[in-house]
């Protein structure tokens, strides 16, 4: 759908957050006198003030009044579009669209790599941005990396990347040159309404890239599910891209050594490698992106070293929202005494993968905090875990922790949870946890 197309249309944006005044700001740049009719179930929703002229619903009576008499519906990310009202809305054919797909519409998509996944897709598309950089390309990135999409046009860059999340993928039908996902595992259940709905939506992005890549876990999973997309390239084996000794390689054909300690932990080998077929794929220098790779420094609350007090290492692995990644980190520090601190908000997912690693091992302590602590603890008790136990806040966790974990161990915070049960984001609990922890401000 194109801004020209919403003339004089009953438009409700559902939502007020950053995207949704994205989007009735993008709008009204082509329509000045547009008026909107904004929708959102939290009762403490506001406007800005310079906005007089439009109006703002919370009850959910009048949500749905509203929502079903639109011409156009503008979803925010955070809007589930299986929500009932916009089911309703569907059913009468009411078109629903987003920011993404208006911004999608007008710009050039032979310019857009689009990167997806449940872990791994924020690292590539910086990762990526950092290279194309290094090798002198203009390039920018966008969408759920935090800047809307509509602060850039396409056409002023070599390349845009877009990070896009399984919110922004269920409904988007706009275009791109490349398409990467990077993993597929359990996520956003109370979003996507069902597990086999959530590994669609998200593969539902790359059926608009002209060329398509994948990993060796996301291929099995979709294969699984009875997901198939034509064309798509596994980028990750050993006829392809893949790392051997710290050596990158594609097929047998050695490349270089990865110059990063950080970039050749396991599961940001597997980034690595996306990022080489992204730039193979664009006829691009492979060799000196690998040199390129030397200089990245990775991203805030993934697996960062915060500092060391008192022999103990403290990580903010904030980020970590599924078993599958706090297993990561845990392997990342197996040569210590580990504590972690786990748990967060409940969303239904299964929490064996992490309890059946932590049994395994011998020197992994649990602090247990959050809906989801429960949960988790449960496991580990019943499979015999001996350390472990729950607490109500970041204060506590933090002091259990430092009074269990040994000179030469690791605190780590790595939740397998969202963060919404006790915390605006997972910064405000990473910004808790460094607190609670009193190292010296940097």
């Amino acid at each position: 759908m194109h801004r020209f197309q919403l003339r004089d249309k009953k438009i409700v944006i559902w939502g007020t957050g950053i995207e949704a005044l994205a989007a009735a700001r993008y709008i009204r740049a082509l329509h000045t006198k547009q008026v909107f009719t904004f929708v959102d179930e939290h009762g403490e929703a506001s406007l800005p003030k310079e906005w007089p002229t439009d109006r703002l619903i919370t009850n959910l009576f009048e949500i749905e009044a509203a929502v079903l008499a639109a011409d156009v519906i503008i979803k925010s990310p955070g809007v589930s579009f299986y929500h009932p009202i916009l089911e309703a809305a569907k059913a009468r054919q009411i078109p629903i669209t987003s920011l993404l797909n208006l911004w999608s519409a007008e710009n050039d998509s032979r310019r857009v790599i689009t990167i997806t996944g449940t872990k791994g897709k924020s690292t590539t598309a910086s990762l990526l941005t950092h290279v194309l950089q290094q090798l002198g390309q203009r390039v920018t990135i966008l969408g759920n990396f935090g800047v809307p999409v509509t602060e850039c046009k396409a056409e002023d860059f070599d390349y845009v990347i877009l990070e896009v999340s399984s919110y922004q993928a269920a409904n988007f039908d706009g275009s791109c040159l490349m398409g990467l996902i990077t993993s597929l595992y359990p996520e956003h259940l109370d979003w996507h309404k069902s597990l086999k709905a959530y590994y669609t939506d998200k593969c539902q992005v790359l059926q608009h890239c002209e060329t398509l890549l994948t990993t060796t876990q996301a291929e099995s999973v979709m294969a699984a599910h009875n997901l198939q997309i034509d064309g798509a390239r596994v980028f990750d084996s050993k006829s392809q891209f893949h790392f051997k000794e710290g050596d990158l390689y594609c097929g047998p054909c050695c490349i270089g050594a990865l110059e990063n300690t950080y970039l050749l932990r396991p599961h940001n080998q597997v980034n690595v490698c996306g990022v080489m077929a992204l730039i193979d794929a664009l006829q691009l220098s492979c060799d000196q992106a690998l040199a390129s790779m030397k200089y990245y420094k990775g991203l805030p609350h993934r697996q960062q070293e915060v500092g060391e007090m008192d022999g103990i290492l403290y990580v903010d692995d904030s980020i970590s929202t599924t078993p599958q990644s706090a297993v990561a980190a845990l392997r990342v520090y197996a040569h210590r005494p580990i504590t972690l601190i786990a748990g967060g908000q409940n969303r239904g997912i299964d929490f064996a993968p992490l309890s059946e690693y932590i049994l395994q091992q011998q020197n992994v302590s649990v602090v247990c905090m959050g809906e989801s602590g429960l949960p988790i603890g449960d496991l580990l008790k019943a499979g015999g875990a001996a350390h472990v136990m729950q607490v109500t806040s970041m204060a506590e966790a933090l002091r259990q922790a430092k009074a269990i974990t040994p000179a030469g161990g690791v605190i780590l915070l790595s939740p397998a949870s969202p963060s919404y049960d006790m915390f605006e984001n997972y910064m405000a609990r990473a910004a808790a946890f460094v607190k609670e922890s009193g190292l010296p401000h940097s």
